[in-house]
């Protein structure tokens, strides 16, 4: 099941540490690709924890959260760039961060078993 809400949330996670990561100035260059890398698995495990459900649900809600923020990132970050830049940096970026909020998501489906499995014990 697509669970919007959570992808919105997911969404909003993803692209606020990619603006963040992007342009806070002492991470450096180094900084600013972990951001680039960890702010789409994040962004998925957030959406597919709070949504819930099996793995291709988890894997599904995280790869929209972390592909849609990335590719809106890519455009703001962008946007002084020629239309041509625009395009492609936002396809792949969307391409990537979708794989990268799929394994987002299914770690979050696994981590919302587990502490609901700790619970009920």
């Amino acid at each position: 099941m697509t669970d919007w809400t959570s992808i919105a949330i997911g969404f909003v996670v993803t692209l606020i540490l990619e603006i963040f990561g992007t342009f806070v100035g002492f991470l450096g260059t180094l900084g600013s690709t972990i951001f680039s890398i960890l702010a789409p698995v994040i962004g998925g495990l957030v959406a597919a924890y709070l949504a819930g459900g099996g793995y291709t649900d988890g894997a599904r809600n995280g790869g929209l959260a972390g592909g849609l923020g990335s590719l809106l990132a890519a455009i703001i970050v962008l946007s002084g760039a020629n239309l041509a830049a625009i395009i492609f940096s936002a396809i792949f970026s969307f391409i990537l961060s979708a794989i990268l909020g799929i394994i987002g998501g299914t770690i979050g489906i696994i981590l919302k078993g587990k502490l609901e499995g700790s619970v009920k014990n």
